[in-house]
């Protein structure tokens, strides 16, 4: 009886183990070789809202650089992740903001938590950054729990997701003020994120960015050279 009880708790583990290991496939794939893919989002409620996420990986370095740009392709972020055995974890963060010449600065943070994406069984993480820009200095905090796995519609097809809670808090420190929103987002294996909802506080709408298609570089360049 205490084998079997032994080998049913073995049997447990090593499922567990699995199941936890099989995150990694949600997240953003790799080839075999240096890959950019441009991911076009639009907001469900509003098509004119569109973002364009260009995502480089390189597997020589295990390295992950997501360069995101608004619809009129103005670069607003920098995101970049170093990816381990357990996940991906952030090691450098740029936002970027216009100066009184109309000229798009960069606002390079520090980077205090790393902890971007796991998959070895954590259900909460953090990851976190600090930053002074032209309003003064800001704390930006994003906290993820997973919630599970469930099944999605996104333009007409049907996918399995792994769902999560991203709670956001951005503090002004220099006004003593602090923003806080989440969102739920929706990973799918050989994809990555395919679907935000996020909730201002500040704002009525909800908005619901799904990814609308997947792009080469080289179309991405030439729609928007022809802007």
């Amino acid at each position: 009886m205490t084998k079997n009880i032994t080998l049913l708790i073995l049997i447990f583990i090593i499922s567990s183990c699995s199941a936890q290991e099989n995150l990694k496939d949600f997240y953003y794939p790799f080839s075999n070789k240096t890959e950019t893919k441009v991911y076009k989002y639009v907001d469900k409620n509003d098509s004119t809202k569109i973002e364009y996420w260009k995502v480089t990986s390189n597997p020589k370095t295990n390295e992950l650089k997501t360069v995101s740009y608004d619809s009129d392709f103005n670069i607003y972020n920098t995101f970049d992740e170093f990816i381990t055995e357990n996940g991906a974890e952030l090691t450098a963060y740029s936002d970027f903001e216009m100066n009184d010449k109309g000229e798009r600065k960069e606002i390079k943070a520090k980077v205090i938590d790393k902890d971007v994406y796991k998959w070895n069984g954590d259900k909460e993480y953090i990851y976190s950054v600090k930053y002074v820009n032209k309003y003064g200095r800001f704390d930006f905090k994003k906290k993820r729990a997973e919630s599970g796995i469930e099944n999605i519609t996104v333009n007409g097809k049907e996918y399995e997701a792994v769902k999560f809670r991203d709670d956001y808090i951005i503090l002004a420190l220099d006004h003593d003020v602090e923003q806080r929103f989440y969102q739920d987002a929706f990973y799918v294996k050989d994809i990555g994120m395919i679907k935000y909802k996020r909730k201002i506080p500040i704002q009525h709408e909800l908005i619901e960015l799904e990814l609308a298609e997947i792009l080469s570089e080289s179309e991405f360049e030439k729609i928007k050279a022809s802007r």
